[in-house]
């Protein structure tokens, strides 16, 4: 084994040697071969060319359009002719001893050779990514170097030349495989300095390893002077020349666009941190790439301790240290910017700094990797646009959400699934609030009215100002907790209102309706407005429920009042006339006009039904006044000792149009004031005394006559008799009736009749229909009657003797 082991040494050693010695040898015979200064120029040629491909390489990488196409022109242009002048000016200082001489069309072949089989492919590299593309390009531009040589040497004459298939072949090999490595390694690539090593070690190996393998020569004959063709040293001398134009071009190039990189630097920096965001760039690494001034002041940062290649994370945990933010708070954060730090567009967000303010964040990726993040300090425009949002979903009189958001929340409560109530909220006596004590007062009373609603609906509901005094509130829950609420709100809003010196006190009617079974926002709105109707219609104050019937209940009332419109417009009324009797004399001393209507279609429709309808919709006003018109008209044709009772509306009554229709009336026809008579009920007397008692303080001036109507059924009130101004008691029919089975009843209509003889006004007793209530109204002192008995309202009027009959069939019982 130790004999084997030494055989095995020596047999290495003997090839080292023999290797060592072809290599000497091979050395000894190219140094014996070319001349040093040829050698020594050819490579300060390639050097030159290789630092000119990468300088315009990095100029065709950093173009685009036409520049670029230019630059990869030039790049391919200097890297060909690099080639084969390096090629050439070696062959130039190459076996001085021969006559060697040199084609002209082969050597301008294999200078366009070198051209496009070296510098188009190496061009290529610049456009594509990928390094195995790029790579595979680089070898075939190491073929190219090959192939240039080839047909370099094939333009050789006046010598023999003889090349060995493996110096060629491996001539190739290092060709392709050095351009190969220089084109598709990215730190080669990205490196000047190794890439014109590279460049150089590649153009200069083929050439010198081809050489190696070539033995040339002389010619059988007469040997002729040693030296290079002129032919060649011209070309390598054009050649060299357009290198070192190249060279010059490419410094003066470099330099100006250095000079315009650093001006553009200069003006991006100024433009950078003078820019009113902040903005960090993150690279493809990770790593903190650029941050402006503004970016270091928004957060609070120390610049210093801020630099340039920290990572991401480094980047955020500093931030989120300097803001002072939470644990918590750092992780959301880290996870929102690395969620940005992705290579996809995301919307803008807004992020609330522990300081109160907000930043506006967002980010753009960058082609070739890489996140461009910008903060936004928007604090002001946010404030602003929360107020403009306020302005347009807040009345600005009492804070509470307008008619927009509260038709939003209609539409939302509407499409949701969750079960509400609407309640629309009128308030009562609000206008004579505003007209008593002017609008000021009345805006203040809005507001506490809706603080009172707040209090009552609570956080579940919501309340708003749809207008004026009509409010609108959502309650959700079950139909006891709407109904709850809305009394609720009855009773908080029936409290006196203490505003400065000013006490008001007004009150509110509420429709309720369920959302259940609404299709629509109209359709919820409309059932809510007729509960509020009927909520106003049954005497204010309370809270009415929409049941089904109740909305063709409306629609009926609608058409009835068309109907009233009408049959004022055709003149379809008629008075009936009640004659009143007196129990002393026996004689008819007056009549009762009763208002009726004769509808074409309805036939004879009751007032207890239209009236309402008039009195609601104001058209009583008119009607009153032909009314007054014509009671007064038929009046003036009776005898002069018979007066005429009209009803009088207290819609009439509280309008400042009365006394004018009155004199109108009495004016037209010529009827004496005296034997006009006005009635109106005690329940409108006690709605607005004071203005009541100022309407009937100046007909009373006219002259007119005034009666209190149904006395007993209303407020009832003895004061009444004091601070009115009254010419008659008329006793209601429903005390009449019961009088001699009630002996309650009876005591009342006593009562009555010895009150009114007491403080001088007359009385009356409506429906009188049987003998024994004629008897027992005159045994009571009772000065006037009226009633079926005494005759039932006619158009035309009866024999006047019909109260003598009857007076007389009395005394003869």
């Amino acid at each position: 084994m130790r004999h084997i082991n030494h055989t095995s040494w020596q047999f290495n050693k003997r090839c080292n040697l023999k290797y060592r010695a072809m290599f000497s040898s091979t050395l000894s015979r190219l140094a014996a071969d070319h001349s040093v200064a040829a050698v020594l120029a050819a490579l300060v040629i390639c050097v030159a060319a290789g630092w000119l491909v990468v300088s315009l390489r990095e100029r065709a990488e950093s173009s685009k359009g036409p520049s670029c196409t230019q630059w990869l022109i030039g790049m391919a242009t200097v890297a060909g002719l690099g080639v084969w002048t390096t090629h050439f000016m070696a062959m130039i200082g190459y076996r001085p001893d021969l006559p060697i001489g040199y084609g002209g069309q082969v050597t301008a072949a294999s200078a366009l050779i070198g051209i496009l089989a070296v510098g188009l492919p190496l061009a290529a590299t610049v456009l594509v990514r990928s390094a195995a593309l790029r790579a595979a390009l680089g070898g075939t531009a190491g073929l190219g170097i090959g192939a240039m040589h080839y047909t370099g040497m094939l333009a050789l004459s006046g010598c023999l030349q003889t090349q060995k298939p493996g110096a060629t072949l491996a001539a190739y090999g290092v060709g392709a495989a050095l351009m190969a490595l220089g084109s598709g390694s990215r730190r080669i690539a990205s490196s000047p300095r190794l890439s014109s090593v590279t460049f150089t070690l590649a153009v200069c190996g083929a050439h010198f390893v081809s050489i190696a393998g070539t033995t040339l020569s002389p010619l059988p004959g007469p040997v002729g002077m040693p030296g290079a063709n002129n032919v060649l040293g011209i070309f390598t001398a054009m050649g060299a020349a357009i290198l070192l134009i190249g060279a010059l071009m490419t410094i003066i190039a470099a330099r100006r666009f250095e000079a315009q990189e650093r001006a553009h630097s200069t003006i991006l920096a100024t433009a950078l941190h003078n820019m009113s965001n902040g903005l960090v760039f993150i690279d493809g690494s990770g790593r903190l790439g650029l941050f402006n001034d503004r970016f270091v002041d928004m957060f609070g940062l120390a610049g210093a301790a801020l630099h340039i290649g920290m990572r991401a994370d480094e980047v955020i945990d500093f931030v989120s240290a300097a803001a002072g933010l939470e644990t918590e708070h750092q992780r959301s954060a880290a996870g929102r910017i690395a969620e940005r730090l992705e290579p996809f567009r995301l919307a803008p967000v807004d992020y609330v700094l522990p300081n109160g303010r907000t930043v506006e964040i967002d980010s753009n990726p960058i082609a070739k990797g890489g996140t461009v993040l910008t903060f936004n300090d928007v604090t002001a425009e946010r404030a602003a646009r929360n107020e403009i949002s306020e302005l347009a979903f807040n009345d600005p009189l009492t804070g509470l959400p307008n008619r927009r958001a509260f038709r939003e929340r209609k539409l939302a409560a509407i499409a949701g699934d969750a079960p509400f109530f609407l309640l629309l909220i009128d308030l009562d006596r609000f206008k004579a609030v505003n007209d008593t004590f002017g609008h000021g007062v009345g805006d203040k009373l809005l507001v506490h009215a809706g603080r009172r609603i707040l209090e009552v609906v609570g956080g579940s509901g919501f309340a708003s100002r749809l207008g004026g005094d009509e409010l609108g509130v959502f309650v959700y829950g079950d139909a006891q907790t709407a109904m709850e609420i809305a009394q609720g709100i009855v009773r908080t809003l029936s409290q006196p209102f203490v505003l400065g010196e000013v006490t008001a006190s007004v009150g509110c009617s509420i429709g309720l309706c369920s959302g259940d079974g609404v299709a629509t926002p109209d359709e919820l709105m409309q059932r809510a407005d007729v509960a509020l109707y009927e909520a106003k219609r049954q005497g204010k104050g309370r809270v009415a429920s929409y049941r089904p019937g109740l909305l063709e209940a409306t629609a009926e009332r609608h058409r009835l009042e068309a109907d009233l419109r009408e049959a004022l417009h055709r003149r379809q009324f008629h008075l009936a006339y009640q004659p009143i009797m007196s129990l002393e004399t026996g004689e008819i001393t007056g009549y009762e006009a009763l208002l009726r209507w004769d509808h074409p279609v309805r036939g004879s429709v009751s007032p207890a039904v239209f009236i309402p309808v008039a009195e609601e919709t104001g058209l009583i006003l008119e009607i009153g006044r032909w009314v007054l018109e014509e009671a007064c008209r038929e009046a003036a044709s009776w005898p002069k000792g018979r007066h005429v009772a009209v009803n009088v509306s207290s819609v009439q009554f509280r309008s400042h149009l009365l006394p004018s229709h009155l004199t109108g009336a009495l004016a037209r026809s010529g009827l004496p004031a005296h034997r006009l008579e006005v009635e109106l009920t005690e329940t409108a007397l006690v709605e607005d005394g004071p203005t009541i008692a100022r309407a009937l303080a100046e007909i009373r001036r006219l002259g007119v006559k005034v009666a209190m109507d149904d006395f007993g059924t209303g407020y009832s009130s003895l004061a009444h008799l004091c601070d009115f101004p009254l010419d008659r008691i008329k006793i209601d029919r429903s005390f009449v009736a019961a009088a001699q089975a009630d002996p309650h009843a009876h005591a009342v209509i006593k009562a009555v009749v010895a009150l009114g003889r007491d403080i001088g006004i007359p009385t009356l007793a409506e429906g009188i229909e049987t003998v024994e209530q004629l008897e027992l109204l005159r045994g009571l002192g009772c000065g006037a009657v009226q009633g079926y008995l005494i005759g039932r309202p006619a158009r035309f009027l009866e024999d006047e003797k019909v109260g003598k009959l009857v007076l007389g069939s009395i005394f003869a019982a």
